[in-house]
């Protein structure tokens, strides 16, 4: 059974009251939904992170494969090996630090930016949905505050963990590379080479992803706990109509659908997950904050 949460009034203009008295209808606001420039923005500054990292790490790999000594190592013994693993465990230290202390810092700035916008955009669509009335959405209570903290330790821990995984995966490719016995020295050198191109575009990708759908995340639950706070009860599912590969149910079904902030509806019918607009992985749905009137009585 759904948790019953007890909502502050909305207030209305009195000529929406007039429109509403007695009649069985629904006010809508204005769609809410991330500036996608300032998720892109923010997305660049991860890939190019991301990129900082591959440059280092491919230069300093390809050039202990360049040298003279790596040559004989490669032909006598075993010490490529060992100079591989040292430098691998060296960059794998470096980079880690490096983005414990980028991700922490992009956070704080991406957080700072969407609970602004957030703010603003809900503004703007109660403004519509009460009939012009100015509503005060920047006052943040205890729910939206926790939240916020909520979303900032997520995102920082997603981000810090792209630098230990990608650099995990390299040093397993590089150490594989050179146990196998089967290739000759510029065979050797041409895998690592592909190995590091083909590892940068998958974090890469990983990064630009990660960001824009915790971007969303954040900026959809901030506003959802503001709705709340300003006595909204219900929300109308958008979808993006953007996607390369739609979720078909959320476009055929839940599209345009009203749905109460406190009963939402099931988002992945494998599963049975339920939840908003946003909230599984990848997904750009957005939300309309609404009120629902049964004989001018809000539901």
């Amino acid at each position: 059974m759904a948790r019953k949460i007890k909502h502050r009034k909305f207030k209305l203009s009195e000529s929406r009251q007039k429109y509403v008295k007695n009649r069985t209808t629904t006010l809508n606001g204005e769609p809410v939904r991330m500036n996608p420039r300032t998720a892109d923005r923010y997305a660049l500054k991860v890939e190019k992170e991301v990129r900082k990292m591959h440059l280092d790490v491919s230069g300093k790999v390809e050039k202990l494969f360049d040298s003279s000594t790596a040559k004989k190592s490669v032909a006598m013994d075993a010490s490529i090996s060992s100079q591989a693993r040292i430098l691998m465990n060296k960059l794998i230290d470096k980079w880690t630090k490096r983005f414990n202390w980028f991700g922490i810092n992009w956070t704080d700035d991406l957080m700072g930016d969407v609970t602004d916008q957030s703010g603003k955009d809900l503004s703007k669509s109660l403004e519509k949905l009460s009939g012009g009335l100015t509503i005060n959405t920047s006052t943040i209570g205890q729910r939206t505050n926790d939240i916020i903290v909520a979303s900032t330790d997520q995102c920082a821990s997603l981000i810090k963990t792209i630098a230990p995984e990608y650099l995990k995966e390299v040093k397993q490719a590089v150490m594989r590379s050179i146990t196998d016995d089967t290739k000759s020295f510029t065979e050797l050198k041409n895998s690592i080479h592909e190995m590091l191109q083909s590892r940068y575009k998958k974090y890469k990708n990983k990064a630009k992803n990660t960001s824009l759908d915790q971007t969303r995340k954040a900026y959809n639950s901030i506003t959802r706990s503001r709705m709340r706070d300003a006595g909204i009860t219900h929300f109308k599912w958008n979808h993006s109509g953007g996607s390369v590969k739609p979720r078909c149910y959320h476009r055929d079904e839940l599209n345009g659908k009203v749905f109460d902030l406190n009963n939402p509806p099931i988002i992945d019918k494998k599963t049975g997950e339920t939840g908003f607009p946003g909230q599984l992985i990848n997904c750009k749905c957005f939300q309309t904050p609404v009120i629902k009137f049964d004989d001018g009585q809000p539901d």
